[in-house]
C-alpha cells in the first residue's frame, strides 16, 4: 500500500510518528525485508524513543507471521545492530531508530549479513518497492522470538580497543539521552578515567531538544562543562550513538574532517600503505594524512551505505565522514562511535602523557587546513545551482563523485544535494584563514543570489 514517499531515503527510513510512520508501516516493512533478503533469522532492536516499543513489536509480529526466527536485541545503539550481524548467525536485521532526529520521529536502519550495507540503488530500493506493493501475509507455522541481550558480549568485545597504560584523565561526555551510556561505562569501568556524565539517562523524550551534537545549540553545554571541570577533552554522541564528536580542553568542538585526518594518520602507522576511504566535502587534510602514511585515499560518495561499499571494494582499514561517522575494517567495515572514542582516547592520551594538550594536536590540522562548517540551503533548484556554479568556474579542477567539487590552487569547494530533502550542502576549504573567509563569503553570496535560502541549523 502507498505511504508518504519522504520515508524512503538513500540508506534508511525516517518519518514523523504516527502521521507518516506507524505500526502498520513497521509490520509491512519487516515483511518486505524478509522477502527481499530471503531472511529466515533476523535481529531486531530499537533506540530509546517513546514510540520504539510499539513499533518494534509490530515489526516483530510481521516477522513472526512469516515464520521468521527473531532475535530481540532490546534497546540498543545502532552499532550494536552491526555487532549483532557480525557475531550472530543471522541473515540481517534492523533497528527502529531515527538517529539524531527530533523525538517525534522514528525509522529503520538496516544491515545484511556481516555488516553488509543496504542502499536505495540495491536491496533497500527493492524493500521500498515491496512495502508499497505488499499486503500483510501470514504463514501456517509462526516464527519464534528469543530475547538476545548483548551488553556483556559487546562490552567484552570493546575491551580490545581500550588503550593500554592510560594516564589519569578527566573527560566530559554527552550521550544525548541515548542508549550508549551503559556501554561506555562498561568499557571504561576499570580504567583511570573520570567521566563527567551529561544527559546519561535514557530518555526518548529528549528533554533538551533534538539529540544532534552537530547543532551549535547542543555544543554549549559540553563546552561550558569542559572549562568548569578543567577536563582534558570532551566527547559527544548522537542519540543512536553511531556518530562521535570531540572537543579540546578549551571547550572548542572540532569537525569530523580533522578527526578523520587524525585517525588516518593513526591507522597508517599501524598498516603503512593501506587504503583509506574519504568523502568529497573537504579533502586536503585527509589526503595529506594518507600521503604522509604512504596510503591510498579513495574518495566515496557521502553516506554510510556508500562509504561501507567502497571500503569493502578496496579493503580499506578506515573510512570517515565529516558528519562524525567513522568506519573500521575490523568492525565489518561499519561505523562505530565507541570504537572511535576509544581510538581517539589513545591518541589524545599519548599527547597528554607527553605534556601536550589536545588543542595543540588539533590546532595543527585546523591551522594547516582551514575549512568551513557545512552550510545548508533550502531550494527547489539544486541541480540548476550546481550547474551554474560549475559554469562560473570553468578553469577549476572538477570532480563529480558527489555533487560537484571545484578546486583551484588556493581554495576548494563541494556543493551537493541532500539524499533526503530539498537541501543543498556547501563546504569550503582554503590554504589560509583569510582565503577561507574570502571564498566562503563569495560562494555564500552566489548560492543566496541564485534563489536559495540559508537554513538555520541552530
Amino acid at each position: 500500500m502507498p505511504f508518504d514517499k519522504s520515508l524512503y531515503r538513500a540508506y534508511d527510513i525516517r518519518g514523523i510518528y504516527p502521521s507518516v510512520i506507524n505500526e502498520e508501516f513497521a509490520y509491512l516493512c519487516a515483511q518486505a525485508f524478509v522477502r527481499v533478503m530471503g531472511a529466515k533469522r533476523v535481529a531486531v532492536g530499537r533506540d530509546v524513543r517513546t514510540s520504539g516499543a510499539s513499533m518494534q513489536q509490530a515489526a516483530i509480529q510481521g516477522l513472526v507471521d512469516l515464520g521468521v526466527e527473531v532475535l530481540d536485541l532490546g534497546v540498543i545503539s545502532t552499532e550494536m545492530l552491526y555487532f549483532a550481524s557480525g557475531i550472530l548467525d543471522i541473515d540481517g536485521g534492523f533497528a527502529l531508530t531515527a538517529s539524531h532526529n527530533p523525538r517525534e520521529w522514528n525509522g529503520f536502519k538496516f544491515v545484511g549479513k556481516k555488516g553488509q550495507p543496504l542502499v536505495r540503488e540495491g536491496k533497500l530500493g527493492e524493500i521500498y518497492a515491496d512495502i508499497e506493493a505488499s499486503v500483510p501475509q501470514k504463514v501456517a507455522t509462526p516464527g519464534t522470538v528469543t530475547a538476545t541481550p548483548l551488553l556483556e558480549n559487546y562490552a567484552e568485545y570493546l575491551q580490545r580497543y581500550v588503550p593500554a597504560k592510560l594516564p589519569q584523565l578527566k573527560i566530559v561526555g554527552n550521550v544525548n539521552f541515548g542508549a550508549n551510556g551503559k556501554f561506555v561505562d562498561a568499557t571504561i569501568v576499570s580504567h583511570p578515567i573520570e567521566m563527567v556524565r551529561l544527559n546519561w539517562n535514557e530518555d526518548g523524550n529528549f528533554p533538551k531538544g533534538t539529540p544532534d551534537p552537530l547543532l551549535p545549540s547542543n555544543r554549549k553545554e559540553v563546552s561550558e562543562r569542559i572549562i568548569s571541570e578543567k577536563a582534558h577533552f570532551g566527547v559527544a554522541w548522537d542519540a543512536d550513538a553511531d556518530r562521535c564528536f570531540f572537543y579540546d580542553e578549551k571547550g572548542r568542538s572540532f569537525s569530523g574532517y580533522y578527526i578523520n585526518a587524525v585517525l588516518i594518520e593513526h591507522f597508517l602507522k599501524i598498516e603503512p600503505g593501506a587504503a583509506v576511504v574519504i568523502e568529497p566535502r573537504q579533502i586536503w587534510a585527509t589526503e595529506a594524512a594518507a600521503e604522509e602514511g604512504k596510503g591510498t585515499a579513495v574518495t566515496s560518495r557521502t553516506g554510510h551505505g556508500f562509504i561501507k561499499a567502497t571500503m569493502r571494494q578496496v579493503n580499506a582499514i578506515f573510512g570517515g565522514e565529516n558528519s562524525g561517522h567513522f568506519y573500521y575494517r575490523d568492525f565489518w567495515y561499519c561505523d562505530n562511535g565507541i570504537i572511535t572514542f576509544l581510538t581517539v582516547l589513545g591518541i589524545f592520551a599519548e599527547h597528554i602523557r607527553q605534556g601536550r594538550t589536545v588543542s595543540e594536536l588539533l590546532d595543527t590540522y585546523k591551522k594547516n587546513y582551514p575549512a568551513s562548517e557545512e552550510m545548508n540551503f533550502i531550494t527547489d533548484d539544486a541541480k540548476g545551482i550546481i550547474t551554474a556554479l560549475q559554469a562560473r568556474h570553468p578553469d577549476a579542477q572538477l570532480s563529480q563523485v558527489d555533487g560537484v567539487s571545484l578546486a583551484e590552487s588556493d581554495w576548494r569547494c563541494n556543493l551537493r544535494m541532500s539524499q533526503n530533502e530539498p537541501v543543498l550542502r556547501l563546504n569550503v576549504e582554503a590554504r589560509t584563514p583569510a582565503g577561507l573567509e574570502e571564498h566562503e563569503a563569495d560562494l555564500l553570496a552566489f548560492v543566496l543570489g541564485s534563489g536559495a535560502t540559508l537554513r538555520d541549523d541552530h
